[in-house]
């Protein structure tokens, strides 16, 4: 992830390119910011430490661990009752040559009408000085929490959640998102623009959309495992979701379920845009909630993102308010929700 200017007006672009109907996402997001009564879920936290470790080796794409960590995944989603999908492709990248790409996707309800995505890069970047890179926060934490949130609300996805027609549950690991040189519109998120364009050829002929649109909204998290990260909203459209978010927190916290006086999801706007895996869904009108610490954590891109610095507690309140939304998204949904922008 960067900051630069360059990935900032990437975004922009796309934003600017999408003349906007609020109407319909508006009372959709009055919906979603109901008052939560929310169920508590109990940590495993022997599970998400397992799977961290699993996952925290070097996994550039190409290596050894890259292939250890794909089939962590894979194995790890057909254990816990998801149908598991590997998308395969080549590609030519600066440095390296050719290489050999794979997303993992697991799904419940694969048939279902419309999906709630959750999704993270599980690919390390590549650093010719530093062979040793593991990513602590970029990516390995997000790729355990989302494992670790399937694991924990397993009892209700398994019993109550599958075999529904209206909903579905995908959980998408990128590949490739780090830049091989330098962040560019063509180095970097390999995984998600191949993923994305696949998705955007295939559907289902009666349902009459491409497949990508059925897609109600890609939650993508990046950088988090340090101390008291803060999450901003980053698009209006899925304001109402990060509010929900805020409100969960603060629901959590009245139970006394969380820690700590900080708050770490802030019901205002972000300062601008990030660019990251979600960029390609974006251009197919993909409604996103980039839950991505900003600033930035200062181990970022350094070799200290390692397990020694990363913060347990901050991730532990992570977990207890995102897989609480998740249940809560799946739990409350009654009709489609429909938070794209709409052409004028």
């Amino acid at each position: 992830m960067s900051l630069l200017v360059s990935r900032l007006l990437l975004l922009t672009v796309t934003i600017c390119a999408l003349a906007t109907d609020y109407t319909q996402a508006q009372q959709q997001q009055q919906q979603q910011q109901a008052s939560f009564d929310t169920t508590h879920w109990d940590d495993d936290e022997t599970h998400f430490n397992s799977s961290l470790s699993a996952i925290l080796v070097p996994r550039v794409v190409g290596s050894r661990g890259h292939e250890q960590v794909r089939n962590y995944l894979v194995n790890s989603l057909n254990g816990l009752g998801f149908q598991t999908e590997v998308d395969e492709f080549k590609q030519r990248v600066p440095v390296l040559g050719e290489l050999t790409f794979a997303n993992v996707i697991g799904y419940i309800n694969p048939q279902a009408e419309n999906f709630l995505a959750l999704a993270c890069h599980y690919d390390s970047k590549y650093f010719p000085n530093d062979p040793g890179f593991v990513g602590a926060t970029d990516s390995a934490v997000p790729c355990a929490i989302l494992l670790n949130t399937a694991k924990t609300l397993n009892t209700y996805l398994l019993q109550q959640f599958r075999n529904r027609r209206d909903l579905g549950l995908m959980l998408i690991f990128f590949d490739g998102e780090e830049a091989f040189k330098d962040w560019t519109n063509s180095d970097s998120v390999y995984g998600s623009r191949h993923l994305a364009k696949k998705l955007a050829r295939s559907g289902q002929a009666n349902l009459g959309q491409r497949y990508i649109d059925r897609i109600e909204v890609l939650v993508l998290l990046d950088l988090i495992g340090a101390r008291n990260p803060k999450f901003s909203s980053f698009y209006e459209n899925t304001h109402g979701l990060h509010s929900s978010l805020v409100q969960i927190e603060q629901s959590l916290r009245s139970a006394g379920h969380l820690k700590g006086n900080n708050r770490m999801f802030l019901n205002r706007p972000a300062g601008g845009l990030v660019d990251d895996d979600h960029r390609p869904f974006l251009e197919e009108n993909v409604p996103i909630l980039h839950l991505i610490a900003t600033p930035f954590p200062d181990v970022w891109h350094t070799p200290r993102d390692n397990a020694a610095n990363l913060h347990y507690p901050s991730i532990r309140y992570f977990n207890r308010v995102f897989r609480s939304f998740v249940y809560e998204y799946l739990k409350r949904h009654t009709a489609p929700v429909d938070l794209r922008f709409h052409r004028g």
